[in-house]
């Protein structure tokens, strides 16, 4: 209930491709992410998803 149905779909589309796509690096995921939330949902959206990513990025660190 805190984040919109936007905002998390591209959270898991961020997550999918960091977690599956190794020839993508981590924070190319997380910017695109953050940037399409900038621009589709709410700034809201946009601070708390890129909190969520930089947890999620650290679980699935990988040499970049």
């Amino acid at each position: 209930k805190r984040i919109t149905k936007t905002a998390l779909a591209i959270l898991r589309l961020a997550i999918y491709e960091i977690k599956f796509y190794d020839e993508i690096p981590v924070s190319v995921s997380i910017n695109e992410a953050v940037e399409l939330i900038k621009n589709y949902a709410t700034e809201k959206d946009s601070a708390f998803a890129n909190g969520i990513m930089g947890t999620i990025a650290q679980e699935f660190k990988r040499d970049e």
